[in-house]
């Protein structure tokens, strides 16, 4: 006798299998999320981060966490105060070896690839020429005395490359370039929103939005829509768009931090060929998925200017960035252009489409791994 399922009963079995596939996917998607906001200050800027928990206690153990990671950072890596970098920038102009944590040989890594990559218009090396104009400093406008000729013309003769210092495994940094004084400013908002990313992920958060001043960083989705940034210019923000998981945004300007008395030439990211503040770009905008390339990247492209817009885009492998002039004009890739959302006010006229480095979006890297990100140790983020 054969007792074999009807073909009716096998399709009966088979529906029910689905259903319960899609009852089970439905859960997973509409299951409920704590939502929960930090806010903090470091590098003399707010901190925001705005995320989605699986519940309460994961919420508040990722903010926990993230609070002594700022303190420590902030103290660590400050260029003028008293700090792990400022003994370090001590011991280098002595010619002496020093040892340092993870985090700032991690920095001193990454930094030495935005150089490279940049062609050194992003040189955190060039910490004295940046205090020789003042910019040491918490109080703009800045007020002090320029640099004369002379200094200015020395500080550039004598100016040192990252790839002039050298970090071991142990963490020993050395350097025959007694000018080094590193300055980790144009990096340290891209690579502490990539610290918080790591902390976020221990303690199962996903989801979040990440603001470190001018920086954003994008994790999973807010609820069922992307998060959603604005594009900064000097005049106001430009646009908006939507960023995607791991999406990274970062923002430079000349717009804030200045010295007094000067239009043009004023801006706080300082040339180190002409030894001067940068005098060629207003603002600068970078999308990537590497948090620390996109903060170094909109760095070097305010240094290299309309002029040298294209070239950094391809030495960095940009596909999506921007690039304000002094006059207004925009220059912009076509992989951000067809993101962004201007907003009413900013004129579609004075758009320039400018080519990305390599086919594809704003996850294009030109096949190089992300810049790796070290955490301090867990002692040294204690309260």
């Amino acid at each position: 006798m054969n007792t074999a399922p009807r073909p009716r009963v096998w399709q009966g079995v088979l529906a029910c299998a689905v259903t319960a596939v899609l009852i089970t996917a439905a859960m997973l998607w509409w299951r409920p999320r704590v939502e929960a906001r930090g806010e903090y200050l470091a590098f003399g800027t707010r901190v925001s981060v705005q995320l989605r928990a699986p519940n309460r206690e994961a919420a508040d153990r990722a903010l926990a966490a993230i609070g002594p990671l700022l303190i420590h950072d902030h103290r660590a890596w400050h260029p003028w105060e008293p700090s792990d970098l400022t003994r370090l920038n001590a011991a280098l102009a002595e010619g002496r070896p020093h040892r340092v944590g993870r985090d700032i040989a991690g920095l001193i890594r990454a930094a030495a690839i935005g150089d490279a990559r940049s062609d050194g218009l992003f040189n955190p090396a060039a910490g004295r020429l940046i205090a020789a104009w003042g910019f040491h400093t918490s109080q703009y406008p800045v007020r002090t005395a320029a640099p004369t000729e002379q200094q200015v013309a020395a500080l550039r003769a004598a100016m040192p490359r990252m790839r002039e210092i050298q970090v071991d495994a142990q963490g020993i940094v050395t350097s025959r370039r007694r000018e080094v004084q590193l300055d980790f400013n144009g990096l340290a908002e891209g690579y502490a929103a990539a610290q918080m990313r790591q902390l976020l992920r221990a303690e199962g958060v996903d989801d979040a939005l990440l603001y470190v001043g001018g920086f954003v960083l994008a994790m999973g989705r807010d609820g069922h829509r992307p998060w959603t940034a604005g594009v900064r210019g000097p005049g106001g923000v430009l646009g908006a768009i939507d960023l995607r998981d791991g999406e990274a945004l970062s923002s430079s300007g000349d717009y804030q931090r200045r010295r007094a008395g000067t239009r043009q030439d004023g801006g706080h990211i300082v040339d180190t060929r002409s030894g001067r503040p940068g005098q060629a770009s207003a603002a600068a905008s970078v999308i990537a998925i590497d948090p620390v390339l996109a903060d170094m990247a909109a760095t070097a492209l305010m240094v290299a200017g309309p002029t040298g817009f294209d070239a950094t885009v391809r030495r960095m492998h940009l596909n999506c960035a921007l690039l304000v002039s002094h006059e207004g004009e925009v220059l912009i890739t076509p992989a951000l252009r067809d993101r962004l959302r201007l907003h009413d006010g900013t004129a579609a006229g004075v758009l320039r489409l400018r080519p990305g480095a390599d086919a594809g979006g704003c996850d294009a890297t030109g096949g190089r791994p992300p810049i790796p990100i070290e955490l301090p140790s867990a002692s040294a983020r204690r309260p």
